[in-house]
């Protein structure tokens, strides 16, 4: 999730609540009114329509390709994700009313340095403390993306106040997690978002960045960079925490993963704010079974891929209204049996695929799309998932967030990343059949993406790797049997 979205700000219009603990709470009655299923539905779907291309080059229509990427057709699950969103926003402000003494008192405690977080009782009105959410779902199935529109479209990122209570308020923050899940790393880019943030309000430039740094510029000591932090987020009532890449945290040592989970563990009980986690299912294993850790997780929503009928035929909808070419595609059963096939309904695979075809049909001059060019260019354009997609289709268990990771991260461009998780994959058990199919993914993938000599040197160790597997006994095993 890009940090670099257009910040959006609102001055404060108090709304009328009949929850007890949300009246005279101005950081929960600015917020805006909750959005009912149709409302919500019209103000997230996005269908994107191709312009005229009969005066456009084939350059220009190659370059127009890639708004096909912003169509978005909402589902109830998106709806019932707003919905958890908002819930876990508004329960997070109940603890930190502004107007209240004990809170301004409460405050001014947590940015004494000389005061220890244990000796500070938070002030209390609710049953529960902040909460969190961890959203999850196979790459690829628009987590992200949908987080990211809910936010930016239901609901201002800054609020301005100008009452006798006249703060500026960050209803939310999104930032990576780190590739190295660093908690210095992560902190700065917080504290360099909120700085972004307060820059383009009321409050004006700000550099809460440099306080994190000493003179070298180098980061200070982490306990002192987690009180600036801690300060700076109740200063500005910081609604909503959002961390992407969550799964990062897997590929990091135990003790960089111990002391980032204390850490969301301490912004959201101690300090009542919430986060939303967003990352791949196995990211899962990283939270051990204890209630304590449990806890940690939050509230797991698991976004589903497209597998039901009605919002399969809206999303075929909207991708076949979208053709700059001359020989148009008439929707079919049979095409939209095809792109389910190879798809498994995974959003930014079939983004990525149509536009793929588009982008065939017009370098080739066919100026059509065929259920051939369809499979050819899936073929090429996804190595990885052949066998990955059709696992899904038929309802097989398996390593399918694996492998659609490492497609994710080659996507985005970071080669190294997809090769670290397509090793941590090969480490696990295969079976001598599942090691075949994966070896021969690869080979066709060092073929059609381009790799640095370090890299392909990687890549054949994963190859070699691969085949200590399949010299052992075969037996008639699929990827999902043998785990």
């Amino acid at each position: 999730m890009s940090n670099k979205n257009r910040i959006t700000i609102a001055q404060a219009q108090y709304r009328e609540s009949h929850v007890s603990t949300h009246q005279d709470n101005p950081l929960i009655l600015a917020i805006p009114e909750r959005l009912d299923g149709k409302h919500f539905r019209a103000k997230l779907t996005n269908i994107v329509v191709a312009a005229d291309h009969t005066q456009m080059s084939d350059d220009e229509r190659l370059a127009e390709l890639p708004m096909l990427r912003q169509t978005r057709v909402i589902n109830i699950q998106h709806f019932e994700l707003y919905n958890e969103i908002y819930d876990l926003l508004s329960q997070g402000y109940v603890d930190r009313n502004p107007t209240r003494t004990d809170v301004i008192a409460w405050g001014y405690d947590v940015a004494d340095s000389n005061i220890s977080l244990e000796q500070i009782e938070r002030p209390s009105i609710s049953q529960t403390t902040a909460d969190a959410i961890f959203l999850t779902g196979m790459s690829g199935t628009g987590k992200s993306t949908l987080v990211n529109r809910i936010l930016s479209q239901c609901f201002p990122q800054v609020i301005e106040h100008n009452n006798d209570f006249d703060d500026v308020q960050v209803v939310y923050l999104s930032v990576d997690m780190p590739h190295n899940a660093n908690r210095s790393a992560l902190i700065s880019s917080i504290i360099r978002e909120l700085d972004r943030v307060l820059s383009a309000s009321k409050f004006g430039q700000c550099d809460y960045s440099s306080s994190i740094r000493n003179s070298t510029g180098k980061y200070i000591n982490i306990d002192r960079m987690v009180d600036i932090l801690r300060t700076i987020l109740l200063r500005h009532h910081v609604g909503i925490l959002v961390i992407d890449e969550f799964q990062n945290l897997q590929v990091a040592s135990q003790r960089y993963r111990d002391e980032m989970l204390q850490l969301f563990d301490e912004l959201s009980n101690t300090l009542s704010i919430p986060n939303v986690k967003i990352g791949t299912p196995d990211t899962i294993q990283i939270f051990d079974k204890k209630g304590r850790h449990k806890r940690r997780v939050g509230a797991t929503f698991e976004l589903s891929r497209i597998n039901n009928e009605r919002d399969w035929t809206a999303m075929m909808n909207a991708i076949i209204g979208y053709q700059p070419i001359n020989k148009p595609m008439v929707l079919s059963d049979k095409i939209c049996d095809l792109l389910m096939a190879l798809t498994a309904g995974v959003h930014s695979i079939l983004m990525s695929l149509w536009e793929a075809c588009l982008a065939e049909a017009i370098r080739s001059g066919s100026e059509s799309i065929t259920e051939s060019l369809i499979k050819k260019t899936f073929n090429k354009r996804f190595p990885l998932l052949k066998i990955v997609t059709r696992n899904i289709n038929q309802g097989k268990s398996g390593r399918h967030s694996d492998l659609l990771t490492v497609q994710q991260y080659l996507d985005a461009g970071n080669e190294d990343f997809g090769i670290k998780f397509l090793n941590k994959l090969v480490q696990k058990s295969l079976t001598p059949e599942a090691a075949q199919q994966v070896s021969a993914d690869v080979d066709v993938l060092i073929t059609e993406h381009s790799f640095n000599d370090e890299q392909l040197s990687k890549l054949q160790k994963i190859k070699e790797h691969l085949h200590k597997n399949i010299e052992s006994i075969r037996l008639p095993k699929t990827l999902e049997h043998g785990e």
